[in-house]
C-alpha cells in the first residue's frame, strides 16, 4: 500500500524526534555539512544574528571615524567627477565625429578658477591652463559637446575664455530645419531674459521648398573657422521672429552652456600645439 503525502511528512517528523534518542552522539555525515553551512551563513552581514561588537571608545576612535568619513566623501566626489567627465568626453566624441575631421584635435583638461567676469558688461571665465600647456588665443573651450567660448587672453599659466554670450563675440553657426537641412547664420548676444543670457541668430535664409526653422531646433558651430570644429552645440531655438519676412527669420536662442555645473572644461588645442 502506497503512503500518502501526509503519511510521508508524519514519518519525517517522527524520524527527527527518534534519531537523537537512538544515537545521542549524532550523525557526522549529516550534521557536519549542515553545521558548516550555517556557520558560513552566520558570517554574512545581512544574515548574522550575533551580537554586534562594541565600538572602540575614546576620542581617538571618534577622530579615526571622522577621518574615514571625510576620506569616503572625497572618494565619492572624485567618483562622481570622473563619471561626469566620461559622459562629457562621450558627447564631445560624438559631436566631433560629425565634423568628419581628418584627425581629432587634442583636448587639454582645465579647471575653472573663476566662473563669472567681475565686469557686468563682459562674459568670460578664467581657467588654470595657459601658454605653458599649449593654450593659444582663439582655441575653442567646450564642456562636453557644448561650445562655451574661445580663448581671448593666454597667459603663461592661466587664460581668459570669452564666452559665446559676450557682447563682443560673433559666431557663424548652422541651424537645423525640421527636414534636416543646415542653414547658415550668425549668432551674437541679444541681452538677458529672466536673468539668463540670450543669443540671436540673424541672416538665416530658408530656401523655397524647405521646412521652416521651428522652436526647439538645435544651433551648432559651422565649418567656417579652422580652429572651431563644426557641430559643437551652441544652443536651442526658443523663439522665431518674422518667419515670413523674405524667408529670413530672426531666431532667439537659449544658450546651452551651464556655468553653474562646469567646474572643469576642455580646451581643444590647435594642431601641432604641445
Amino acid at each position: 500500500m502506497r503512503l500518502g503525502r501526509h503519511h510521508a511528512w508524519g514519518a519525517a517528523l517522527i524520524a527527527l524526534f527518534v534519531l537523537p534518542v537512538l544515537r545521542p552522539e549524532g550523525w557526522r555525515t549529516v550534521e557536519e555539512p549542515a553545521g558548516a553551512f550555517f556557520a558560513w551563513s552566520a558570517g554574512l552581514p545581512g544574515l548574522s544574528t550575533g551580537p554586534v561588537p562594541p565600538a572602540e571608545g575614546g576620542e581617538g576612535a571618534s577622530a579615526r571615524t571622522q577621518a574615514l568619513e571625510a576620506a569616503l566623501a572625497r572618494l565619492w566626489e572624485r567618483h562622481l567627477s570622473l563619471q561626469q567627465r566620461v559622459a562629457e568626453l562621450g558627447g564631445l566624441e560624438a559631436a566631433l565625429q560629425q565634423s568628419e575631421l581628418d584627425r581629432l584635435p587634442r583636448a587639454r583638461l582645465a579647471r575653472v578658477l573663476r566662473a563669472h567676469d567681475p565686469w557686468p558688461v563682459r562674459r568670460s571665465i578664467l581657467i588654470d591652463r595657459g601658454r605653458a600647456d599649449g593654450v593659444e588665443v582663439g582655441q575653442p573651450v567646450v564642456s562636453g559637446e557644448v561650445l562655451l567660448g574661445r580663448v581671448r587672453i593666454a597667459r603663461e599659466h592661466n587664460a581668459v575664455v570669452q564666452l559665446v554670450t559676450d557682447p563682443r563675440a560673433r559666431l557663424e553657426v548652422f541651424v537645423r530645419t525640421a527636414d534636416g537641412r543646415l542653414l547658415r547664420g550668425y549668432a551674437r548676444r541679444r541681452g538677458t531674459r529672466e536673468g539668463r543670457d540670450r543669443l540671436e541668430v540673424d541672416f538665416v535664409h530658408v530656401p523655397a521648398g524647405s521646412e521652416p526653422v521651428a522652436v526647439g531646433a538645435p544651433v551648432f558651430t559651422s565649418n567656417f573657422d579652422a580652429q572651431v570644429p563644426a557641430h559643437l552645440l551652441v544652443g536651442v531655438v526658443d523663439e522665431v521672429l518674422d518667419p515670413d519676412l523674405d524667408r529670413m527669420p530672426t531666431l532667439g536662442v537659449r544658450p546651452a552652456l551651464d556655468l553653474d555645473q562646469a567646474t572643469e572644461v576642455l580646451v581643444l588645442l590647435t594642431q601641432g600645439a604641445r
